[in-house]
């Protein structure tokens, strides 16, 4: 009965020390605390309705945004070059019409307390992020950023 007992033992302590390591496994999207920056990026932190980040600016060249979903919906993370004001971008049905301006990228579905790391290339100017699920973007979730 004891040797019994030490199997289901150590066959227990073998599947939560699996679990443990199923669960640590990483994705492209890396993990980092909210408003932290594990990687010297710009962190940016989304939520109904706002984007915050750390900062407002960057140098050009390549920029990386560490982005934190602590909203309950799934969020999107548009850059796009404009010299238009955050909140004058043009809607239709809910959204922006990225068709008519620059969108330079873009980091689709960060689910809900979930992590997302977008690197892009910035050219000096003027830039609006924003969240282009339908009526996000109206409801506030934009923000300036200026590549000098």
């Amino acid at each position: 009965m004891d040797r019994l007992f030490k199997r289901l033992t150590i066959l227990t302590a073998a599947v939560a020390l699996l679990g443990a390591v199923a669960c640590s496994s990483s994705s492209s999207s890396t993990a980092s605390s909210a408003g932290g920056s594990d990687t010297g990026g710009v962190s940016a932190t989304e939520k109904d309705f706002s984007i915050d980040l750390a900062t407002s600016s960057a140098p050009a060249g390549s920029v990386t945004f560490n982005i934190s979903n602590e909203g309950p919906s799934a969020h999107e993370f548009v850059i796009i070059k404009t010299d238009d004001a955050p909140d004058a971008l043009p809607t239709k049905d809910g959204e922006v019409e990225e068709d008519k301006l620059d969108a330079v990228d873009e980091q689709e579905d960060i689910a809900p307390s979930t992590t997302a790391t977008l690197t892009t290339d910035l050219e000096a100017g003027s830039y609006v992020i924003i969240c282009n699920v339908t009526g996000h973007y109206e409801a506030g979730m934009h923000t300036a950023f200026t590549v000098n």
